[in-house]
């Protein structure tokens, strides 16, 4: 696992985009419906965070996911996509949170 700091991603969001990469950092806010849950975390090298999107069809342990609470430290892998019509820049769409 490499892992990569938020910062480096908002720097050269370009440079990951399609790609796998693995953040670490705090869950600063956690939401989900019944197959689709958005978390954002933050590791700290930057005052922005990055959205996780994680789904029952792509994680296994979705619902531990969806109970972790603000301030949970977490690990991410997952495709990073860039979406620039939305709120974010980009999101991590995940394969693994552990």
């Amino acid at each position: 696992m490499n892992r990569l700091e938020i910062e480096k991603i908002y720097k050269s969001p370009q440079t990951y985009a399609n790609t796998s990469v693995t953040v670490c950092g705090w869950v600063k806010t956690n939401r989900d419906s019944k197959e689709l849950g958005f978390m954002e975390i933050n590791d700290g090298s930057s005052f922005k965070g990055i959205q996780v999107v994680f789904e029952t069809k792509k994680v296994e342990n979705f619902k531990e996911i969806a109970k972790l609470n603000v301030g949970s430290a977490v690990c991410v892998s997952g495709i990073l996509i860039l979406t620039p019509q939305a709120g974010q820049p980009f999101e991590i769409n995940a394969e693994s949170v552990g």
